[in-house]
Protein backbone atom coordinates (compact mmCIF):
# COMPACT_ATOMS: atom_id res chain seq x y z
CA UNK A 1 0.00 0.00 0.00
CA UNK A 2 1.26 3.49 -0.87
CA UNK A 3 0.18 6.76 0.68
CA UNK A 4 0.55 10.22 -0.82
CA UNK A 5 3.02 12.13 1.36
CA UNK A 6 3.68 15.33 -0.59
CA UNK A 7 2.93 17.18 -3.80
CA UNK A 8 5.55 18.61 -6.12
CA UNK A 9 6.48 22.23 -5.14
CA UNK A 10 5.18 25.00 -7.42
CA UNK A 11 5.59 28.77 -7.76
CA UNK A 12 2.48 30.69 -6.70
CA UNK A 13 1.57 34.39 -6.75
CA UNK A 14 -1.18 35.78 -4.55
CA UNK A 15 -1.96 39.51 -4.43
CA UNK A 16 1.45 40.25 -5.90
CA UNK A 17 3.28 38.13 -3.32
CA UNK A 18 5.43 35.28 -4.62
CA UNK A 19 5.95 32.00 -2.78
CA UNK A 20 6.63 28.31 -3.33
CA UNK A 21 3.68 26.07 -2.53
CA UNK A 22 3.39 22.34 -1.86
CA UNK A 23 1.52 20.13 0.56
CA UNK A 24 2.60 17.29 2.82
CA UNK A 25 0.67 14.72 4.77
CA UNK A 26 0.52 15.33 8.49
CA UNK A 27 0.82 11.83 10.02
CA UNK A 28 -0.91 13.03 13.16
CA UNK A 29 -4.12 14.06 11.37
CA UNK A 30 -3.78 12.03 8.15
CA UNK A 31 -4.59 15.24 6.25
CA UNK A 32 -2.60 17.05 3.61
CA UNK A 33 -1.19 20.27 5.01
CA UNK A 34 -0.44 23.23 2.69
CA UNK A 35 3.07 24.70 2.94
CA UNK A 36 4.03 28.18 1.71
CA UNK A 37 7.66 29.28 1.52
CA UNK A 38 8.27 33.03 1.11
CA UNK A 39 12.00 33.20 1.90
CA UNK A 40 14.19 35.23 -0.42
CA UNK A 41 11.48 36.64 -2.69
CA UNK A 42 11.34 40.01 -0.92
CA UNK A 43 15.05 40.50 -1.68
CA UNK A 44 14.51 40.18 -5.45
CA UNK A 45 14.39 43.33 -7.61
CA UNK A 46 12.10 42.13 -10.41
CA UNK A 47 9.91 39.25 -11.58
CA UNK A 48 12.73 37.65 -13.57
CA UNK A 49 14.79 37.33 -10.38
CA UNK A 50 11.74 36.03 -8.50
CA UNK A 51 11.12 33.42 -11.20
CA UNK A 52 14.74 32.30 -11.09
CA UNK A 53 14.65 32.08 -7.28
CA UNK A 54 11.37 30.16 -7.38
CA UNK A 55 12.78 27.61 -9.79
CA UNK A 56 15.83 27.17 -7.59
CA UNK A 57 13.64 26.67 -4.51
CA UNK A 58 11.51 24.10 -6.34
CA UNK A 59 14.62 22.05 -7.09
CA UNK A 60 15.84 22.40 -3.50
CA UNK A 61 12.53 21.40 -1.90
CA UNK A 62 11.94 18.56 -4.33
CA UNK A 63 15.38 17.10 -3.60
CA UNK A 64 14.73 17.44 0.10
CA UNK A 65 11.39 15.65 -0.15
CA UNK A 66 12.93 12.93 -2.23
CA UNK A 67 15.98 12.45 -0.03
CA UNK A 68 14.16 12.63 3.27
CA UNK A 69 11.27 10.34 2.32
CA UNK A 70 12.80 8.10 -0.39
CA UNK A 71 9.89 8.74 -2.80
CA UNK A 72 8.99 7.50 -6.26
CA UNK A 73 7.35 9.70 -8.87
CA UNK A 74 4.25 8.54 -10.72
CA UNK A 75 2.70 9.98 -13.82
CA UNK A 76 0.60 12.43 -11.77
CA UNK A 77 3.73 13.98 -10.18
CA UNK A 78 2.79 12.79 -6.70
CA UNK A 79 5.52 11.70 -4.27
CA UNK A 80 4.84 8.30 -2.67
CA UNK A 81 6.44 6.13 -0.04
CA UNK A 82 5.77 2.64 1.24
CA UNK A 83 4.57 1.91 4.77
CA UNK A 84 8.07 1.51 6.25
CA UNK A 85 9.13 4.90 4.91
CA UNK A 86 5.86 6.39 6.10
CA UNK A 87 6.56 5.05 9.60
CA UNK A 88 9.96 6.78 9.56
CA UNK A 89 8.31 9.98 8.38
CA UNK A 90 5.89 9.78 11.29
CA UNK A 91 8.84 9.63 13.69
CA UNK A 92 10.32 12.60 11.87
CA UNK A 93 7.16 14.66 12.41
CA UNK A 94 7.04 13.62 16.07
CA UNK A 95 10.47 15.13 16.57
CA UNK A 96 9.36 18.30 14.82
CA UNK A 97 6.52 18.70 17.31
CA UNK A 98 8.96 18.70 20.19
CA UNK A 99 11.38 21.32 18.84
CA UNK A 100 11.99 23.51 15.83
CA UNK A 101 14.81 21.98 13.78
CA UNK A 102 16.19 25.21 12.42
CA UNK A 103 19.79 26.38 12.58
CA UNK A 104 19.36 28.74 15.53
CA UNK A 105 17.96 25.94 17.70
CA UNK A 106 20.80 23.51 16.96
CA UNK A 107 23.53 26.16 17.13
CA UNK A 108 22.49 26.87 20.71
CA UNK A 109 22.50 23.15 21.47
CA UNK A 110 25.94 22.78 19.89
CA UNK A 111 27.41 25.70 21.84
CA UNK A 112 25.99 24.34 25.08
CA UNK A 113 27.71 21.03 24.37
CA UNK A 114 31.04 22.71 23.54
CA UNK A 115 31.11 25.23 26.39
CA UNK A 116 32.47 22.88 29.07
CA UNK A 117 35.39 21.72 26.94
CA UNK A 118 36.63 25.09 25.63
CA UNK A 119 38.65 27.87 27.18
CA UNK A 120 36.70 31.10 27.68
CA UNK A 121 38.49 32.90 24.84
CA UNK A 122 38.08 29.97 22.44
CA UNK A 123 34.41 29.63 23.33
CA UNK A 124 33.94 33.34 22.68
CA UNK A 125 35.45 32.83 19.21
CA UNK A 126 33.00 30.01 18.50
CA UNK A 127 30.06 32.16 19.62
CA UNK A 128 31.03 35.20 17.54
CA UNK A 129 31.64 33.26 14.33
CA UNK A 130 28.53 31.11 14.63
CA UNK A 131 26.48 34.23 15.39
CA UNK A 132 27.63 35.73 12.09
CA UNK A 133 26.76 32.47 10.31
CA UNK A 134 23.29 32.39 11.88
CA UNK A 135 22.61 36.07 11.10
CA UNK A 136 23.65 35.49 7.50
CA UNK A 137 21.15 32.64 7.16
CA UNK A 138 18.43 34.81 8.72
CA UNK A 139 19.14 37.70 6.36
CA UNK A 140 19.01 35.39 3.34
CA UNK A 141 15.61 34.01 4.39
CA UNK A 142 16.87 30.62 5.57
CA UNK A 143 15.95 31.12 9.23
CA UNK A 144 13.17 28.53 9.19
CA UNK A 145 14.92 26.00 6.99
CA UNK A 146 15.35 22.54 8.43
CA UNK A 147 19.07 22.01 9.13
CA UNK A 148 19.23 19.28 6.48
CA UNK A 149 18.32 21.93 3.88
CA UNK A 150 21.45 23.99 4.56
CA UNK A 151 23.39 22.52 1.67
CA UNK A 152 26.82 23.01 0.12
CA UNK A 153 25.55 25.75 -2.20
CA UNK A 154 24.39 27.84 0.77
CA UNK A 155 27.68 27.20 2.60
CA UNK A 156 29.76 28.26 -0.40
CA UNK A 157 27.66 31.44 -0.74
CA UNK A 158 28.31 32.20 2.95
CA UNK A 159 32.08 31.85 2.56
CA UNK A 160 31.93 33.97 -0.60
CA UNK A 161 30.24 36.63 1.53
CA UNK A 162 33.02 36.39 4.15
CA UNK A 163 35.72 36.78 1.50
CA UNK A 164 34.15 39.36 -0.85
CA UNK A 165 32.12 41.47 1.58
CA UNK A 166 33.84 41.12 4.96
CA UNK A 167 37.28 40.88 3.31
CA UNK A 168 38.52 38.13 5.64
CA UNK A 169 41.96 36.65 5.12
CA UNK A 170 42.98 33.04 4.67
CA UNK A 171 43.55 32.32 8.37
CA UNK A 172 40.14 33.71 9.34
CA UNK A 173 38.41 31.67 6.64
CA UNK A 174 40.16 28.52 7.85
CA UNK A 175 38.95 29.22 11.39
CA UNK A 176 35.37 29.64 10.16
CA UNK A 177 35.67 26.38 8.23
CA UNK A 178 36.94 24.52 11.29
CA UNK A 179 34.13 25.77 13.54
CA UNK A 180 31.25 25.39 11.07
CA UNK A 181 32.45 21.95 9.95
CA UNK A 182 32.55 20.92 13.61
CA UNK A 183 28.96 22.14 14.04
CA UNK A 184 27.72 20.03 11.11
CA UNK A 185 29.66 17.01 12.38
CA UNK A 186 27.73 17.50 15.61
CA UNK A 187 24.50 17.35 13.58
CA UNK A 188 25.68 14.16 11.85
CA UNK A 189 26.26 12.47 15.20
CA UNK A 190 22.72 13.44 16.18
CA UNK A 191 21.44 11.91 12.90
CA UNK A 192 20.01 15.26 11.80
CA UNK A 193 21.99 15.26 8.53
CA UNK A 194 23.74 12.62 6.46
CA UNK A 195 26.35 14.79 4.72
CA UNK A 196 28.50 17.58 6.09
CA UNK A 197 27.97 20.46 3.60
CA UNK A 198 31.28 22.22 4.38
CA UNK A 199 33.45 21.22 1.44
CA UNK A 200 34.92 22.67 -1.78
CA UNK A 201 35.51 26.03 -0.09
CA UNK A 202 37.88 28.23 -2.09
CA UNK A 203 40.23 30.03 0.28
CA UNK A 204 41.49 33.54 -0.47
CA UNK A 205 45.20 34.10 -1.11
CA UNK A 206 47.27 34.83 1.95
CA UNK A 207 47.44 38.55 2.73
CA UNK A 208 50.57 40.46 3.68
CA UNK A 209 52.44 38.62 6.41
CA UNK A 210 52.42 40.80 9.53
CA UNK A 211 53.09 38.04 12.04
CA UNK A 212 55.43 38.79 14.93
CA UNK A 213 59.04 37.98 14.09
CA UNK A 214 62.10 37.40 16.29
CA UNK A 215 64.12 40.54 17.07
CA UNK A 216 67.75 40.64 15.99
CA UNK A 217 70.46 41.17 18.60
CA UNK A 218 71.29 44.80 17.80
CA UNK A 219 67.66 45.95 17.74
CA UNK A 220 66.86 43.90 20.85
CA UNK A 221 69.58 45.60 22.89
CA UNK A 222 68.45 49.11 21.86
CA UNK A 223 64.78 48.32 22.46
CA UNK A 224 65.18 46.67 25.87
CA UNK A 225 67.52 49.37 27.19
CA UNK A 226 64.98 52.02 26.23
CA UNK A 227 62.10 50.09 27.84
CA UNK A 228 64.03 49.37 31.05
CA UNK A 229 64.83 53.06 31.52
CA UNK A 230 61.23 54.32 31.09
CA UNK A 231 58.88 51.39 31.82
CA UNK A 232 60.32 48.75 34.21
CA UNK A 233 57.04 46.80 34.37
CA UNK A 234 56.99 46.39 30.60
CA UNK A 235 60.65 45.32 30.72
CA UNK A 236 59.80 42.61 33.26
CA UNK A 237 56.90 41.45 31.07
CA UNK A 238 59.25 41.24 28.07
CA UNK A 239 61.66 39.11 30.10
CA UNK A 240 58.87 36.79 31.26
CA UNK A 241 57.94 36.21 27.62
CA UNK A 242 61.55 35.80 26.57
CA UNK A 243 62.51 33.31 29.29
CA UNK A 244 59.20 31.50 29.84
CA UNK A 245 57.53 31.56 26.39
CA UNK A 246 54.26 32.70 27.99
CA UNK A 247 51.44 33.78 25.70
CA UNK A 248 50.75 37.44 26.49
CA UNK A 249 46.96 37.53 26.16
CA UNK A 250 46.12 35.08 28.95
CA UNK A 251 49.12 33.25 30.41
CA UNK A 252 51.24 36.34 31.07
CA UNK A 253 48.52 38.88 31.80
CA UNK A 254 46.72 36.67 34.32
CA UNK A 255 49.85 35.32 36.04
CA UNK A 256 49.76 35.71 39.84
CA UNK A 257 52.51 35.99 42.45
CA UNK A 258 51.54 32.60 43.89
CA UNK A 259 52.25 30.97 40.50
CA UNK A 260 55.95 31.85 40.80
CA UNK A 261 58.28 29.64 42.86
CA UNK A 262 61.65 31.40 43.08
CA UNK A 263 63.05 28.67 45.35
CA UNK A 264 62.44 25.85 42.85
CA UNK A 265 62.86 27.99 39.71
CA UNK A 266 59.39 27.27 38.32
CA UNK A 267 56.28 29.09 37.11
CA UNK A 268 52.90 27.35 37.02
CA UNK A 269 50.53 28.19 34.15
CA UNK A 270 47.06 27.29 35.46
CA UNK A 271 44.31 25.50 33.56
CA UNK A 272 42.20 28.66 33.53
CA UNK A 273 44.86 30.71 31.76
CA UNK A 274 46.73 28.13 29.68
CA UNK A 275 45.90 27.73 25.99
CA UNK A 276 46.04 23.96 26.41
CA UNK A 277 46.40 22.49 29.90
CA UNK A 278 48.14 23.31 33.17
CA UNK A 279 51.91 23.18 32.87
CA UNK A 280 55.02 24.03 34.88
CA UNK A 281 57.74 26.07 33.17
CA UNK A 282 61.38 26.15 34.30
CA UNK A 283 62.85 29.57 35.17
CA UNK A 284 66.40 30.50 34.30
CA UNK A 285 68.64 31.83 37.08
CA UNK A 286 68.74 35.19 35.30
CA UNK A 287 64.95 35.52 35.49
CA UNK A 288 64.92 34.46 39.14
CA UNK A 289 67.48 37.18 39.90
CA UNK A 290 65.39 39.72 38.00
CA UNK A 291 62.31 38.80 40.06
CA UNK A 292 64.33 39.41 43.23
CA UNK A 293 65.37 42.81 41.91
CA UNK A 294 61.70 43.67 41.40
CA UNK A 295 60.83 42.34 44.90
CA UNK A 296 58.20 40.03 43.43
CA UNK A 297 58.20 37.78 46.50
CA UNK A 298 57.19 40.64 48.83
CA UNK A 299 53.74 41.20 47.30
CA UNK A 300 50.41 39.59 48.20
CA UNK A 301 50.37 36.09 46.72
CA UNK A 302 46.94 36.64 45.19
CA UNK A 303 48.05 39.77 43.30
CA UNK A 304 48.52 39.76 39.54
CA UNK A 305 52.21 40.06 38.67
CA UNK A 306 51.36 42.74 36.12
CA UNK A 307 48.92 45.00 37.96
CA UNK A 308 47.13 48.11 36.87
CA UNK A 309 49.44 50.61 38.61
CA UNK A 310 52.59 49.22 36.95
CA UNK A 311 53.31 47.08 40.00
CA UNK A 312 51.77 43.79 41.18
CA UNK A 313 48.18 44.38 42.30
CA UNK A 314 44.62 43.05 42.59
CA UNK A 315 43.51 44.51 39.25
CA UNK A 316 44.85 42.89 36.08
CA UNK A 317 45.95 44.84 33.02
CA UNK A 318 43.73 45.16 29.96
CA UNK A 319 44.29 42.75 27.08
CA UNK A 320 46.09 45.27 24.86
CA UNK A 321 47.87 47.40 27.47
CA UNK A 322 51.33 45.83 27.32
CA UNK A 323 51.19 45.46 23.55
CA UNK A 324 50.32 49.12 23.04
CA UNK A 325 53.08 50.26 25.39
CA UNK A 326 55.58 48.03 23.57
CA UNK A 327 54.52 49.41 20.19
CA UNK A 328 55.12 53.00 21.32
CA UNK A 329 58.75 52.20 22.16
CA UNK A 330 59.22 50.31 18.89
CA UNK A 331 57.78 53.13 16.78
CA UNK A 332 59.75 55.81 18.62
CA UNK A 333 62.97 53.91 17.77
CA UNK A 334 61.84 53.45 14.11
CA UNK A 335 62.09 49.68 14.35
CA UNK A 336 60.15 47.35 11.98
CA UNK A 337 56.45 46.88 12.74
CA UNK A 338 57.00 43.12 12.49
CA UNK A 339 58.58 43.48 15.94
CA UNK A 340 55.66 42.99 18.29
CA UNK A 341 55.29 42.33 21.99
CA UNK A 342 54.80 38.64 21.07
CA UNK A 343 58.20 38.77 19.34
CA UNK A 344 59.87 38.40 22.74
CA UNK A 345 58.56 34.82 22.93
CA UNK A 346 59.89 34.02 19.44
CA UNK A 347 63.22 35.69 20.22
CA UNK A 348 63.69 33.51 23.28
CA UNK A 349 62.83 30.41 21.26
CA UNK A 350 65.43 31.34 18.65
CA UNK A 351 68.11 31.80 21.30
CA UNK A 352 67.32 28.35 22.71
CA UNK A 353 67.73 26.81 19.26
CA UNK A 354 71.04 28.59 18.72
CA UNK A 355 72.28 27.25 22.07
CA UNK A 356 71.76 23.68 20.84
CA UNK A 357 68.50 22.77 22.60
CA UNK A 358 66.58 19.91 20.99
CA UNK A 359 63.08 20.09 19.52
CA UNK A 360 61.78 17.99 22.40
CA UNK A 361 63.24 20.42 24.95
CA UNK A 362 61.70 23.31 23.04
CA UNK A 363 58.33 21.51 22.84
CA UNK A 364 58.22 21.00 26.60
CA UNK A 365 59.27 24.58 27.32
CA UNK A 366 56.72 26.10 24.93
CA UNK A 367 53.88 23.85 26.09
CA UNK A 368 53.17 22.44 22.63
CA UNK A 369 50.96 19.36 22.59
CA UNK A 370 53.04 17.59 19.95
CA UNK A 371 56.50 17.66 18.42
CA UNK A 372 54.85 18.38 15.06
CA UNK A 373 53.60 21.71 16.42
CA UNK A 374 57.13 22.56 17.55
CA UNK A 375 58.62 21.55 14.20
CA UNK A 376 56.06 23.76 12.39
CA UNK A 377 56.79 26.63 14.78
CA UNK A 378 60.54 26.41 14.24
CA UNK A 379 60.28 26.26 10.43
CA UNK A 380 57.80 29.15 10.36
CA UNK A 381 59.83 31.54 12.50
CA UNK A 382 63.43 30.46 12.00
CA UNK A 383 63.57 28.32 8.85
CA UNK A 384 65.88 25.32 8.53
CA UNK A 385 68.94 26.70 10.27
CA UNK A 386 72.25 24.96 9.54
CA UNK A 387 75.40 26.34 11.16
CA UNK A 388 77.63 24.34 8.81
CA UNK A 389 76.11 26.18 5.83
CA UNK A 390 76.31 29.54 7.61
CA UNK A 391 79.90 29.16 8.84
CA UNK A 392 81.51 26.63 6.48
CA UNK A 393 80.04 27.24 3.02
CA UNK A 394 82.82 26.61 0.45
CA UNK A 395 84.22 29.75 -1.19
CA UNK A 396 83.63 30.07 -4.97
CA UNK A 397 87.38 30.18 -5.70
Amino acid sequence: MRKKLATIPQIKISKGIWFVYFSVRDPLTEKMKPIKKYEGFKLCNNDAERQKLGESLIISYTEKLKTGWSPLFDKENIIYSDQLEYHNLNEHFTKLRKASKNTRFFLNEYLSAKKQGLKEKTYSTYVSKLRIFCNYLDNKGFENYDVCEINNKIIIEFFTFLIDVRKLDKLSIEKYMQIIRSYFNFLKKKNQITLNPVFDIVKPPKTKDMAARPINNLDLKILLNSILESDPQLYLACMFQYYLALRPGQELRLLKIKDIDLYNNTVVVCDETSKTTRRTVDMSEDLVELCHQFYIQTYNRDFFVFGKDRIPGPIKLGKNTLRNRFNRFRDKLNLPDTYKFYSMKHTGGGKLLESGRTLEELRAHFGHTSILSTDYYVKKHFGNRNKNIINNFPKPF
